[in-house]
């Protein structure tokens, strides 16, 4: 399936460790991006080494490409690993260096990874976090369990379809949305 119009998709995933099955899950949807005809950055933030939120951050040059990449993006997909209910530190830390008026407006898909369904507490609680930020959430959300990933990194039919649905949703609202962002870096820049 082509998009109707190129994309550039901000893919952000959240587990602290480098070599993760949340990692793994990002690659995909880089890949299934791709196959609908837009591209994708892959931004693993725990290879960002972003300080904390209102510490001295005038070093971090992550920092600044972190919010050029937000900013260049036409829609984010948020990856994160379910820890103990919810979405990852590493992950809100990132999502908290990003300027309000980048992401308002912005269409936003999210992901959870976990041992078992009840991570999509994790991308319940990413969707409201979106929705504070101004963004705009695809409908569809995917959850991938332990047994859902198989050999080579590809995840079961099902939440494959779910992980395709969603980029497509992300296309749709991407369009139906530019009035929007064009109004918040409006009233941002006057």
């Amino acid at each position: 399936m082509n998009a109707v119009e190129p994309r550039r998709v901000l893919v952000l995933t959240g587990a602290a460790a480098l070599f993760s099955r949340t990692r793994s899950v990002a690659e995909l949807i880089c890949r299934e991006t791709a196959d609908v005809g837009s591209a994708s950055d892959l931004r693993d933030l725990a290879e960002a080494g972003l300080p904390l939120l209102h510490a001295d951050a005038a070093d971090s040059s992550g920092l600044a490409d972190l919010r050029a990449q937000a900013e260049r993006a036409d829609a984010m997909i948020w990856v994160t690993p379910c820890y103990h209910g919810s979405y990852s530190g590493i992950l809100k830390n990132g999502l908290d260096h990003l300027r309000a008026e980048t992401l308002r407006g912005k269409p936003v898909g999210v992901v959870a990874v976990g041992s078992s369904l009840t991570a999509v507490q994790a991308s319940e609680h990413l969707r409201a976090v979106a929705r504070s930020l101004g963004c705009v959430t695809a409908p569809t959300q995917a959850v991938v369990v332990d047994d859902s990933l198989v050999r080579e990194q590809h995840v079961d039919p099902d939440t494959h379809t779910r992980i395709t649905q969603m980029i497509v949703e992300l296309h749709a609202l991407t369009g139906a949305t530019a009035l929007l962002r064009q109004s918040a870096t409006s009233a941002h820049a006057g």
